[in-house]
């Protein structure tokens, strides 16, 4: 997050929180990353098999757990992964994510670096981000980010992104309850 001399996100944090409250979870988005069919020597886990992979191992596993799940391609591969997901998914929408978010109950990220999940931060959705181990974060921003979205550690092995099935149904169960805007007070509204 980076904080900026005129403050952008105080308007939007504002409009925001005028907006209900969510009491309970049935129905999580999963906002993919774009897919790029590129190979990158010094990050190997990140490429469009592994990407893919990860994305439909978290469907699968909030299928599996009862949820109905909307998946939210990233609009550079939105046609190519809307495609991919349509027998993995209840839903797959493809317009413009600010105008969508509030169909879901709970928000789930597979990556940070996102202008969607900035935008997540300001909203009142529960919040779950898979946390791969290699992430650089500075201590005080992940702490912070804690309190605001449930981490579910993950790890590169063999070509995956690896991690704990329940630790993501817990996360996902349990972000109504981690909704905390100490990182914006922090970064965001200075």
């Amino acid at each position: 997050i980076i904080s900026l001399e005129k403050n952008n996100y105080s308007p939007i944090f504002t409009k925001l929180q005028k907006e209900s409250s969510v009491n309970k979870i049935n129905k999580v988005m999963v906002v993919g990353y774009p897919k790029p069919f590129f190979f990158y020597p010094w990050f190997p886990d990140h490429n469009i098999f592994t990407s893919l992979h990860l994305d439909i191992q978290v469907v699968k596993i909030l299928k599996k757990a009862g949820f109905y799940v909307i998946y939210k391609p990233h609009p550079l591969t939105m046609n190519e992964a809307g495609d991919i997901f349509k027998e993995y998914v209840d839903e797959i929408i493809k317009e413009k994510f600010e105008n969508v978010y509030n169909l879901a109950d709970c928000i789930l990220f597979n990556e940070p670096n996102s202008t969607t999940f900035k935008h997540s931060l300001l909203s009142k959705k529960p919040l779950v981000l898979i946390n791969v181990k290699g992430k650089l974060w500075y201590p005080e921003v992940l702490e912070l980010l804690k309190k605001r979205c449930c981490l579910v550690d993950a790890y590169p092995a063999d070509g995956r992104i690896v991690f704990d099935e329940k630790e993501l149904i817990k996360a996902v169960e349990s972000s109504l309850n981690n909704i905390n805007y100490d990182i914006l007070y922090k970064f965001a509204f200075q």
